[in-house]
């Protein structure tokens, strides 16, 4: 019985500070490096010429994002995404960040976040996508 609460009080505490690490090293200026796009049937598309940036603080999430990407060589798929001013808060476990919106609220899960490196994605339930953004800190 002392084992399973001693292992209950580490997942707490191991959970407790990743949150208090990415509260920390997510405000700030991302610029766009790469987008990864998986349509529905699970194909895979990656724009490495991107254009755009994200600023973060503590309740809000501010830019936009442009890229382009060849499906299968028959047409160019272009698309962007963009927050204005949209409210954001870290989940609870600090392994999402809530971004809200008009309609809904984005689940976008962190990937990889550093002082330098941002990557996140979340699905496009409008356009069966997941989107991936891989991101790093504006200088």
């Amino acid at each position: 019985m002392k084992l399973i609460t001693a292992v209950a009080l580490l997942m707490l505490l191991f959970a407790c500070s990743k949150y208090g690490r990415n509260e920390k090293r997510l405000p700030g200026s991302w610029t766009v490096d790469v987008v990864r796009i998986e349509d529905g049937e699970g194909f895979l598309f990656f724009d490495s010429l991107a254009t755009g940036s994200f600023s973060i603080d503590a309740a809000k999430i501010n830019g936009q994002a442009s890229y382009t990407y060849s499906y299968f060589g028959q047409y160019d798929v272009s698309d962007a995404v963009a927050f204005n001013q949209s409210s954001c808060a870290l989940s609870a476990n600090g392994e999402q960040l809530l971004i809200a919106r008009e309609t809904d609220t984005l689940q976008a899960k962190i990937i990889v976040l550093t002082n330098k490196h941002l990557t996140f994605e979340y699905y496009d339930y409008l356009q069966y996508r997941l989107k991936r953004f891989s991101c790093t800190r504006s200088l």
